[in-house]
């Protein structure tokens, strides 16, 4: 099986020789990240009743909470079990024409945890970002930025995998590959499209996207004989600016599919697959 070999080292590596034109992009993607995270907070579950509605009952937020929550929340578990499959097909005759439904279908309640999964995804994003080793993340985001113990950097599988039957642990080493067919090898062709394949190439496309413009940034300026023009840096800024923020974008949709959360040592994964009502 393939170890990242000298992966810390590639990553300091990388840090220590950031590019000038790359560093603007820490402010660029401190940015986007902060505005994501806005974007999310507004999609949660309501924590608190909306005041139009409070409106529409002529009660207050007090009353609303003595009337219609309460009762629910001082039941036993079992007993609010009871009162969901009772609730359950008046909500139905409710919500849906009579008549319109099939012979044993059923109403589920289950709580929305989409928020979760999209701030676990921007959180592996961060991690991420930051594992590019492209420019060193800022104050604001460095707070928020969490490193996986013994969990797959690009998946989130936890603790351990199976290899050819047998269990293996990830540690501090192993991190990425845990396919049956993958080689001791660095070339992702040799990986059977597993976590370190897809992590590889997808790096290497970005690095080789923003240096296309780096090299072109020097083009003009060894053709032109001069440095360039405010507006031509401009353009050059804003392709670098695109092709990254592409790269978050589609991550973090890529992310949006890991079951897990980020576990520290003393903080075990969470799998979200198992958090419902």
């Amino acid at each position: 099986m393939y170890d990242i070999i000298d992966l810390g080292e590639y990553i300091c590596e990388k840090k220590e020789a950031c590019k000038r034109e790359y560093l603007r992009l820490s402010a660029v993607f401190e940015n986007w990240y902060l505005k994501k995270m806005k974007e999310i907070e507004a999609d949660k579950n309501l924590n608190k009743p909306p005041k139009n509605m409070l409106k529409r009952l002529a009660i207050s937020e007090n009353e609303f909470y003595e009337k219609y929550i309460n009762p629910y929340k001082n039941l036993s578990k079992q007993d609010l079990e009871t009162v969901f499959k009772v609730l359950a097909p008046e909500l139905i005759e409710t919500y849906i024409k009579e008549g319109s439904l099939l012979v044993g279908c059923e109403l589920k309640l289950k709580y929305d945890i989409s928020f979760t999964r999209k701030e676990n995804a921007l959180s592996w994003l961060l991690f991420q970002v930051d594992l590019l080793g492209i420019f060193k993340l800022s104050k604001n985001l460095k707070k928020f930025l969490l490193i996986p113990y013994h969990q797959c950097y690009y998946c989130g599988k936890p603790n351990y995998y199976i290899r050819n039957g047998k269990i293996k642990k990830f540690n501090l080493k192993e991190i990425l590959c845990h396919k049956d067919k993958c080689q001791n090898s660095s070339n992702p062709e040799k990986h059977d499209n597993c976590c370190y394949a897809k992590w590889v190439r997808k790096r290497k496309s970005l690095e080789k996207a923003l240096s296309v413009v780096d090299n072109l940034y020097h083009d003009i300026e060894d053709y032109e004989d001069e440095k360039l023009s405010n507006e031509q840096k401009d353009v050059l800024n804003n392709k670098l600016d695109k092709i990254f923020i592409d790269f978050c974008e589609n991550q973090y949709q890529e992310n949006l599919k890991i079951n897990y959360t980020i576990q520290e040592s003393d903080n075990k994964a969470i799998n979200l697959l198992k958090i419902s009502l």
